[in-house]
């Protein structure tokens, strides 16, 4: 959150003045008090000094203490309204805080006053991004490029172009940013994503190939290297890649993933055990109805209401899983009733699922316990033959779901499980030499599942004039306990 001309990461920058030395330092050994207390010092001597200001905010919020570190940022701000970086602070400590709107609303008005400046309109790219407002991100990283015409911004522009299954488009942007900067890892872990997606699987491989030789710490393109040499046949190879990128992060999101897909491939069958370890990992929940609420069903009726009438609600979204139906946007980037109620209610679940957990090294997903996490919530109204293909959630760490309103005659058993959530089944692109083995829960009204976000989920199609209405999120950490 520190502005960078106090921290060394930007070398076109002035040199850091002596009085923040040793507050840096300290702060980078992790000694946020003693910052904390040296900043104080600084500024009783010079109360508006902006950059002690900045640097007691940040050494305040490593310690939780974020009201006070707000309100210095805001004072900052108030002092140093003509720097861009006193913007910059704040609308960091937003986004770190999961303000979203605020942020957003915060980053609009920087990009007003400062129309060259494309940091903010990166940003602004960022945080639509986020937010899957793909056009919208589009026209600031085209808007930054006017100013700044490098090639990280390239990279982030053929990403939302992908993402808008504009695949022409988007490999032409990776291609300019690998001109401007031949030696831009992202550059070519993307155009491994858009080739990929094209199913130009040997160009995908070359392309990450050359990711993770520009940078062999790149696990996102070693695992995604991976992933295109599984799908070329290599299976024993691509099973120890997935291995050796969970050996060095235990909780890599894909490698899990497919590394049960990989080994079944090699040997033509399951791993042994692997529908347990699938039961063991899912959990149920009844939430308990908010304060505000009379049951969970005044709460369920007003949750359909307001998702019915969500304004963000779209068919089918480009780069979903969703089929034959409907999705929202976050709907905690904006609060409101009666989101608010249910978050309150959804968190009491899932800090009580945390505090049953039982830790076991190097495991991906009990391996660390979450403390404190930032939600992220979106609605699907599933109509006649919905359903969602099977997916997992690369951005989380615990993924769920919450059932709000279900038609009347949906699967009830074993021989029929229409509606029904899925668990184990490959992706449709994958071609399986296998039988999977897959698990499945019937929803139920007013339930939450919880599972971690690297096991592949699909929902099964469903017959009624009725929606199937749910809502689903992804837990992400933000510290451990």
């Amino acid at each position: 959150m520190t502005d960078k001309r106090l921290t060394g990461q930007n070398p076109s920058a002035p040199a850091i003045p002596e009085r923040y030395r040793n507050i840096i330092e300290q702060m980078k050994n992790g000694h946020h008090r003693i910052a904390e207390d040296k900043c104080r010092a600084l500024l009783a001597d010079m109360p508006l000094d902006t950059d002690a200001m900045t640097l007691l905010a940040s050494a305040l919020v490593a310690q939780g203490q974020h009201e006070e570190a707000e309100q210095l940022l805001l004072q900052s701000l108030k002092l140093s309204s003509g720097d861009p970086s006193a913007w910059n602070n704040l609308g960091r400590f937003l986004q770190t805080a999961g303000r979203w709107q605020e942020a957003e609303d915060h980053y609009r008005r920087a990009s007003k006053l400062f129309p060259s400046h494309p940091g903010f309109a990166v940003t602004l790219g960022q945080i639509y991004q986020r937010a899957s407002r793909f056009e919208d991100a589009e026209q600031e990283y085209k808007r930054a490029l006017e100013n700044a015409p490098n090639g990280p911004i390239h990279v982030q522009l053929g990403m939302v172009l992908l993402r808008q299954e504009r695949i022409d488009e988007a490999i032409a942007a990776f291609q300019t940013a690998i001109n401007i900067n031949p030696k831009l890892p992202a550059a070519y872990g993307n155009l491994g994503n858009a080739e990929q997606k094209r199913g130009n699987l040997t160009a995908a491989e070359a392309a990450y190939d050359r990711a993770v030789v520009l940078n062999p710490q790149d696990l996102t393109s070693y695992v995604s290297l991976g992933i295109v040499r599984l799908k070329l046949g290599a299976a024993r190879e691509a099973a120890e890649m997935f291995e050796r990128a969970l050996s060095r992060q235990g909780s890599e999101r894909r490698a899990a993933a497919w590394l049960p897909f990989a080994r079944a491939q090699e040997f033509g069958d399951m791993p042994g055990g692997y529908r347990a370890e699938m039961a063991s990992l899912v959990s149920r929940y009844t939430l308990e109805a908010p304060e505000n609420y009379a049951s969970l069903t005044e709460l369920n009726e007003a949750l359909t209401k307001a998702l019915l009438e969500d304004s963000s609600l779209e068919w089918e979204p480009r780069g979903k899983a969703t089929r034959k139906g409907q999705q929202t946007g976050l709907l905690l980037d904006l609060p409101r009733e009666p989101f608010i109620s249910f978050e309150k209610v959804l968190r009491k679940a899932i800090d009580t699922h945390f505090d049953r957990m039982a830790p076991e090294p190097r495991h991906p997903y009990r391996g660390q316990i979450p403390k404190d996490y930032h939600l992220a919530l979106w609605g699907t109204v599933l109509s006649e033959g919905g359903h969602q293909h099977s997916h997992i959630h690369a951005g989380g760490w615990m993924s769920g779901v919450y059932y709000v309103s279900l038609p009347p005659h949906i699967g009830t058993g074993n021989e029929n499980q229409d509606g029904w959530i899925e668990f184990g089944h490959p992706p449709p692109e994958f071609d399986a030499n296998f039988e999977p083995k897959t698990i499945s829960y019937e929803p139920k009204a007013g339930d939450a599942l919880f599972f971690p976000s690297y096991l592949f989920h699909r929902t099964l199609p469903f017959s009624s004039d009725a929606p199937r209405i749910s809502l689903a999120f992804d837990v992400k950490p933000t510290s451990w306990r």
